[in-house]
């Protein structure tokens, strides 16, 4: 299903527009990361995928208001993963702004996509969804990979 899903959003990201891909090439890729938070939200999250298979997944506490953080693991799919590389050079991602935000806008919630290419690490910070629609493709094909986890809650965060 979750293959399913990341296809889904692989064919949606390219009809939105025909970026032409890196020189760089996917298989240089060996970290996709996406996290979302809000001010005043109780939890946060963070998904770090990793090209050896390794996924963690943290719901992120806030001390203020008395919550923890929750870490969960499993494993993603080679496949999975390298479509997800293929989808970020394809799309342009190390080419995007480092932030895309209405400066008027403190609050609100927020995503910052990280990816890790050749030892380099690009973090693109997105609030309330001010970013190309290429980003917000980028976004849907993660989730994707996300939902087909299977993700198991670790004793210990």
């Amino acid at each position: 299903m979750a293959s399913a899903l990341l296809w889904l959003a692989l064919a949606t990201a390219r009809a939105l527009d025909s970026a032409s891909p890196a020189a760089v090439p996917a298989h240089a890729i060996t970290e996709i990361a996406l996290e979302r938070n809000c001010f005043g939200c109780p939890n946060g999250s963070l998904l770090v995928l990793q090209r050896n298979g390794t996924a963690t997944s943290t719901v992120i506490g806030s001390a203020r208001l008395g919550t923890v953080n929750r870490v969960s693991t499993g494993r993603v799919r080679r496949e999975d993963f390298d479509a997800l590389a293929q989808l970020l050079v394809s799309r342009g991602f190390f080419a995007l702004e480092d932030e895309y935000a209405d400066p008027r806008l403190r609050d609100g919630e927020w995503t910052s996509i990280r990816a890790v290419r050749d030892g380099r690490e690009k973090k693109v910070f997105d609030r309330a969804h001010a970013g190309p629609a290429r980003l917000q493709a980028i976004e849907a094909a993660i989730d994707a990979v996300k939902a087909g986890l299977g993700l198991t809650p670790s004793s210990v965060p």
